[in-house]
Parts: C-alpha cells; structure tokens; sequence
C-alpha cells in the first residue's frame, strides 16, 4: 500500500512538471483529491509551485498538503492573486501566515473552508499580512469550543469578549525550527478546533494595537465578506475575531446549513445581523438558508417550526442600511417547500432602505403585500429555483395572477427619485 501511495504521489510529482514545461501561460488551475501537489523536499520547487505564472489556484481535499507545502507554493507561484483552500487537515495558521507574508504584494482573494485546525480567529490571523490589500475573503464561521463563545445555545456576555488574544504570534520566517511539536498538535486536533502551537507564539506579548508585527489593523481593502455558519452558532462573535474594522465593506454572502428539527431553543433572540451595522458601507447581503431545514408545519412538542427559526434567523436586518437583498427560505424536504413565513415577510418589510429584494422560494400573496410598505423598493423577485406547488394546487401561494395584481400595485406607488 506504501508503494503504490509513493508511486501516486511521484506520478503526480511528474505531471506538475510536465505541466508547467508545457503550458507556460497557465492562469488558473483548480485540484481536487490530489496527492502529492507540492511535497516540499529540501529547498527544491517542485509540484505545483513550478507553475511560477499561476494567478489563479483552488485546493479541495488535499489530504498531504501541510504547512511546508503551502510555503513551498508562496516561493513558487509568486503572482497568485486568488487562492482558495479547502477540506486539507494539515494545514495550519502557521503555514497560511507564512504563505501571505510571501505573496503580500498579489494576493487579494482568499477562500479558507473546512479546514479543522483553521477556525475563523485563526484564519483571521494568518492574513494579518495582506490585510491591508485583500479584496475578496471566504470563511469559515467556526470558533473554538474553548471561548464558550458564538454559540446560541450558551449564555454569555459579549462584553467578556475583548481579551481573546493574550499571546501574539512570532513573525512568519522567525521562532523556532517548523515541526518541532507535530506529535502534540495531532493529539490536540479535533473537529472544528485549533489551538496555538507554542513553537511560533511569544511567550512574553500581548496581542493589541499593532503589536502583530502589521502596520495596519483595517481591513480597508476588504468590499466582499462570504461567510459559512452552522445552525446553532452565533453571528455575534465575528468582530471580536478580527474583523471589527472593514470601513469599506459592500457586500457579503451569509451561508447557514444544518437541520433544526432535535435542536433546543436558541437562549437568545436573534442569530445576530445587527452586529453588522460597524460595516458602514454594507448595502448588498445574499442570506441564504436554502439548506437549513426545519418543520415547517407543526413541530414536535419542545421544538420550534421554521416559522420561529426564521424569526431567530432575521431579527435585527432592519437596522441594516441594506439596497438590495437575497434570501433563499429555510425548507422543509419532507412536504418540499422553502416558503416565505410571515415572521419572515414582518421583518423584511423593516428594511426601509431596500431598493432590490430577491425570494428564492415562494410565498403567500398577502404576505407579498407588506413588501408594498418599503418606500423605495422598485424591484421584487421570487425565484423558485425548486419545483413549485402546481397551477391546480388549493394553497395560497403566488401563482401568475397573484404576481400580476403585485406587481401593479408596485408599479401605482409614487417613488421620491
């Protein structure tokens, strides 16, 4: 078995190089459930990092590509302007701060996803490097089981979050020898968690002000935020965990997924969009909890219908200065229907600035109608981008003559500009 993993990953090995001697002009190359993409032996470039034009490169589900190997692609591919990252268990804050540090000067699109010892305040803190210059950034919302933090299932203070760091990172090329400590880090690793090696941490700083070693603490290039949250987490904890200055911030994408049905009573009241009103000029947001699934008729006794998780999801949009909205409803497989709740319909109507709002679902007329009290809103789209209740159905959801009659009511009222 061990020689027919060495001989994959020497094939593999030998089609990186044949690659980068045959297309010379390559851009852009996306790998999934590769082995042996970069195995950073000695001080040789080999793999991918001999791709030295890439601009462009995706990582899915690498199962050898650790920190070594990441560095290994910052020397090569030294004018990436996008990298993305996923599912690859060996990579750690360490390897991510390294590789930023070197391709500083190009890289401004980042996409770090499911990467168990890459939490979201540890990712955070590896693109300390170009945090001045990202533009573009995708991560995971996931924070340590450690902090008892960000979890809507817990009571906590807020306000008890300031001192999240106590301990600051070494710079990226100082410390001690890389590897050192890899026995302890794989007995640390679990699911979703990530704690500091102590072979690159300062044993005598504290992290604040610009004592990271950057002399920038805003992300002010930062005008895109993608963002993946499970179902229980909390949205609350995102600016204490490193992203509390985005003074140019436009648009972001909130993905929440995982199934409500078993899950208790969030002890809070709402999921936490209004911590997003320190972004001032945040005015385009796609929620989609299109794969969130519920009851969405009654539920069992002690749980709550999606009619309830919709009004925990929304509670606080209104105090968001958004123009334009995407919401994909959470659904209910079982009676296949992702529908418009009217706790859902109550809130959005709250969102007096809206200009633009897109349903990627379906629901009720008379809910529709709420839509109608947003002063400025001159463009309403439902997108059933699943399959609908049929034309002949009893139910009361929007069929052509219902969005007829909605769009000309729309179409009557009188709009300032």
């Amino acid at each position: 078995k061990k020689n027919n993993v060495c001989k994959n990953v020497s094939e593999s090995s030998f089609a990186f190089e044949m690659l980068s001697s045959k297309c010379p002009n390559l851009k852009v190359v996306k790998l999934g459930h590769f082995q042996g993409i970069c195995l950073a032996i000695g001080s040789r470039l080999d793999g991918i990092a001999l791709c030295h034009g890439l601009q462009s490169l995706s990582v899915i589900c690498c199962g050898d590509l650790d920190d070594m190997g990441l560095i290994e692609i910052g020397r090569g591919c030294s004018r990436l302007v996008r990298f993305e990252i996923q599912g690859c268990k060996l990579v750690t804050e360490k390897g991510l701060k390294t590789m930023t540090c070197l391709l500083r000067r190009t890289l401004i699109d980042v996409k770090v996803a499911s990467c168990v010892n890459l939490d979201a305040a540890a990712t955070l803190r590896a693109l300390e490097p170009i945090r001045d210059r990202i533009e573009r950034l995708h991560l995971d919302c996931v924070w340590k089981e450690s902090d008892n933090l960000g979890h809507s299932f817990l009571n906590f203070d807020l306000n008890a979050s300031a001192e999240l760091n106590e301990s600051e990172l070494m710079e990226c090329f100082g410390g001690e020898e890389y590897g050192e400590d890899t026995s302890r880090r794989k007995r640390q690793r679990c699911e979703y968690g990530f704690e500091d090696d102590d072979s690159f941490v300062h044993s005598n700083g504290n992290s604040s002000g610009n004592d990271n070693g950057y002399s920038c603490n805003s992300w002010e290039s930062l005008h895109y935020l993608s963002l993946w949250i499970k179902v229980g987490d909390l949205l609350t904890q995102l600016p204490a965990a490193g992203l509390e200055d985005c003074p140019n911030l436009e648009e972001i994408r909130i993905k929440m997924e995982g199934d409500c049905r078993g899950q208790p009573k969030p002890a809070v009241s709402e999921f936490g969009l209004s911590i997003l009103t320190c972004y001032p000029q945040l005015s385009k947001m796609q929620l989609d909890c299109g794969d969130t699934r519920g009851y969405v008729y009654t539920a069992p006794s002690g749980q709550m219908d999606l009619s309830l998780w919709e009004r925990f999801f929304l509670n606080g949009i209104g105090s968001l200065s958004l123009n334009e909205l995407h919401y994909w409803p959470p659904q209910d497989e079982d009676v296949n229907q992702r529908s418009l709740s009217l706790p859902a319909a109550g809130l959005l109507q709250e969102c007096y600035t809206l200009r633009k709002l897109f349903i990627h679902g379906t629901t009720h007329e008379h809910f529709m109608n709420f839509f109608l009290k947003i002063p400025n809103l001159r463009d309403v789209q439902l997108r059933e981008d699943y399959y609908p209740a049929p034309e002949n159905d009893m139910s009361t959801e929007m069929r052509v003559g219902s969005c007829s009659r909605f769009e000309d009511a729309l179409n009557r009222r009188i709009i300032c500009d």
